[in-house]
């Protein structure tokens, strides 16, 4: 009994399955992290979503820099965001 209701619990896994946006840790993890609600979103998981969906804009991110939106925008672009610094935002202006 324990074996059929394995294999009815793997096959429902692969069926109802939802693949995440690769992006989304990302911008998670680029975000300030406080989780303060002051962008309007319940935290900076929220705020990701939102961003992912076209729904946000990083500036909303109350407590993130400069180098905190450029390289969430890299993100959403599909770039490397390791390769924005304070030097070169410092350069390109």
């Amino acid at each position: 009994m324990g074996a059929v209701i394995g294999l009815v619990l793997a096959f429902a896994s692969n069926v109802f399955h939802v693949e995440e946006d690769p992006r989304y840790e990302l911008i998670v993890k680029n975000l300030p992290g406080f989780n303060c609600g002051a962008c309007g979103y319940p935290g900076c998981s929220g705020m990701a979503q939102g961003l992912l969906e076209g729904k946000a804009d990083v500036t909303q991110c109350k407590p993130g820099t400069q180098l905190t939106y450029e390289k969430v925008r890299a993100i959403l672009k599909g770039e490397n965001p390791d390769l924005i610094t304070e030097e070169t935002l410092k350069a390109a202006k």
